[in-house]
């Protein structure tokens, strides 16, 4: 058992101290405020104050744990670590240079999303100015990293110590932002479409369009056959997250009391999990959640306790806690659109902490990797350059027993995407390696 001394115990604190000791270390730790206690303990103790009264291990403790608001930071960076970059580095010498707590707690919370007003199109946080970005760490799960060179070190002090790895996990997602390209789209869209068609003379779309609808298995974005037999055929445990909300500019699925929607997604219920993917239209009108939620519920006739935000929209911390009123109890939306890696810092779950309130919710966070769309998309790297960048991130995540949870689309699995096809069918098989 690790004793932690401070003389004040906050919510903050016991966040924390339960991603560093809990979640990653996965050891027992007790924190205390009553100093007697500590130094009669005689095992492995921590003391986090702001004074080094000739403690055995000593680590200054920043403000940021102590406070109850939400306040603009400069944040001090020792950026000359070969591994990570020490956030939150320490004026004055202790254990380690810097305060691990507070640059936990800062990223793992999202402390900056909050405070950042310049937002993209989409009213999203940007990779490009977050901390993590702009100190090339975002590619590294460095809180992951930074919290295994402390427990190294500790155990340097107190060879008795002994803290559990985490068991690498993998997991594929797949979004369905659109299950058909055509097919029970309705008579409206697709007469709208078939003109656009006609006029702009894409003779070869509009005898698809015709197709489709005579039978949805031609239908081009009905992809699912393939997507389940690649998990099959590798034993990946996969995960759809269905768009159900109604139709608007980004939200294009079929309406959901289509009968051939809804026995694809009964379907694919009775083998996979399936989330909810909260329309695009529901981050401005989040009671929209639980109303799309409740028809993913009739449709697979299942509890639906898991989502990731259309277009990764997060509105902290309203959207989180929607999701906890509504029974979601694991979120998939932590990542960038725009950059791969690691948004919070971390590659395992954890808990989301309501900043607002300082309040450790119920709500457990899933960490995603990767998605097609920004390498293709966003970053338009080449097959070989998304390859690489995949195994990069593969092997840090192996490297700290994280949870790799990588995006892609049904739409991605179509003939004119085969070179994508085989760099999905290549992370299926590196990450059993």
């Amino acid at each position: 058992m690790i004793l932690i001394y401070t003389p004040h115990i906050t919510t903050r604190v016991l966040y924390a101290m339960d991603i560093v000791f809990k979640t990653v270390l996965q050891t027992d730790y007790k924190l205390t405020d009553h100093k007697e206690e500590f130094i009669g303990y005689n095992k492995c103790k921590i003391a986090y104050t702001k004074v080094n009264e000739d403690f055995p291990v000593f680590i200054k403790s920043n403000d940021i744990l102590f406070e109850t608001d939400i306040n603009a930071k400069i944040i001090e960076v020792d950026s000359e670590c070969l591994d990570f970059p020490k956030f939150f580095k320490s004026s004055t010498q202790d254990f380690l240079g810097y305060d691990v707590f507070a640059m936990v707690f800062y990223f793992a919370t999202r402390y900056e999303e909050y405070l950042k007003s310049d937002l993209d199109e989409h009213q999203r946080f940007q990779a490009e100015k977050s901390l993590a970005f702009q100190n090339n760490c975002l590619q590294i799960p460095f809180l992951n990293v930074a919290i295994q060179k402390f427990g190294d070190k500790l155990k340097q002090h107190f060879p008795f110590l002994k803290f559990n790895k985490p068991t690498f996990n993998f997991v594929s997602t797949i979004d369905i932002d659109n299950a058909f390209a055509y097919a029970h789209k309705g008579l409206k869209r697709n007469l709208g479409g078939l003109a656009k068609d006609v006029f702009n003379l894409r003779l070869s779309q509009v005898a698809q369009r015709i197709m489709s609808n005579l039978d949805e298995k031609k239908d081009p974005y009905n992809t699912f056959k393939l997507i389940n037999s690649l998990s099959d055929e590798t034993q990946t445990a996969l995960q759809y997250f269905v768009l159900i909300g109604d139709y608007s500019t980004y939200d294009k699925n079929p309406h959901y009391n289509k009968v051939g929607f809804r026995k694809l997604l009964k379907g694919l219920s009775n083998k996979h999990e399936i989330g909810l993917h909260p329309s695009y239209e529901s981050f401005n009108h989040l009671e929209k959640i639980e109303i799309e939620k409740k028809r993913l519920e009739d449709i697979i006739e299942k509890k639906v306790t898991s989502a990731r935000c259309h277009f990764l929209r997060i509105k902290f911390p309203k959207t989180y806690r929607v999701f906890i009123n509504a029974g979601i109890t694991d979120d998939y939306t932590m990542i960038y659109a725009s950059q791969s890696g690691f948004r919070a810092g971390l590659c395992t779950p954890f808990p989301w902490f309501d900043l607002e309130r300082n309040e450790i919710t119920s709500l457990t966070i899933h960490p995603s990797t990767i998605m097609e769309g920004t390498l293709r998309d966003y970053n338009g790297y080449s097959i070989e350059h998304a390859n690489a960048t995949i195994h990069h991130l593969l092997s840090e995540v192996k490297k700290q027993g994280g949870e790799f949870v990588s995006v892609w689309h049904n739409d991605s699995f179509v003939p004119e995407q085969a070179e994508w096809i085989d760099v999905y069918k290549n992370l299926l098989q590196t990450s059993k390696v």
